[in-house]
């Protein structure tokens, strides 16, 4: 079976959307370019002969052959392909996007906790290995969740800016903010490995 162009596309996406993963976050408007994608992958299908169902599994089953490939030749961990293949098989091939958005999402955060913790971007990375930045925190004197709130902080503001002009709604706000909490606790949380 030949691979077209827009199959190639419809893969690349998908490998971008596993080489990241991440927290999703949403924004509005992106119901559009995912019922974009969903409407390229029906056209694929059909133009194949199979059901959307089918073109996922196939498109999954190469990724994962891939990886297999990557893992046996040694160019992956044995940790990160596990990793891999379970985001293989969860993840969707039109959410790519969302992966991005957590990249963002997680370096406004780290910004944010540096400005909280007086630090700048270098003296961050360089106290960061072998600890968290709630363990930075408290050798400061500050509590982890003033540290969680200060990093959620900015996005709060962006996120009341857009409700306010009406671009997105208070419940879409309020679903957005829970998930950067929870992202927020686990970024604050997690333990830097050391260099």
């Amino acid at each position: 079976m030949r691979l077209n162009r827009h199959a190639v596309g419809v893969f690349a996406a998908s490998a971008t959307l596993l080489v990241g993963g991440g927290a999703a976050l949403a924004a509005s408007g992106d119901g559009d370019r995912g019922n974009m994608c969903e409407q390229r992958l029906a056209k694929i299908a059909e133009n194949r002969g199979v059901s959307v169902e089918q073109l996922q599994a196939d498109i999954k089953a190469r990724l994962l052959a891939r990886i297999d490939a990557a893992e046996k030749a040694g160019r992956i961990s044995s940790e990160r392909a596990t990793r891999l293949r379970a985001r293989v098989s969860e993840g969707s091939l039109c959410g790519a996007r969302n992966h991005v958005r957590a990249r963002i999402a997680a370096r406004s955060m780290l910004r944010a906790a540096a400005d909280f913790l007086g630090l700048n971007r270098a003296q961050l990375r360089a106290q960061l290995p072998g600890t968290s930045l709630a363990g930075l925190a408290e050798k400061q004197g500050k509590s982890a969740s003033a540290l969680e709130a200060a990093m959620v902080a900015p996005a709060t503001a962006r996120l009341a800016k857009a409700v306010e002009d009406k671009k997105l709604s208070q419940d879409r706000a309020d679903e957005i903010l829970a998930k950067l909490e929870k992202s927020a606790e686990r970024l604050a949380t997690h333990v830097f490995a050391k260099k």
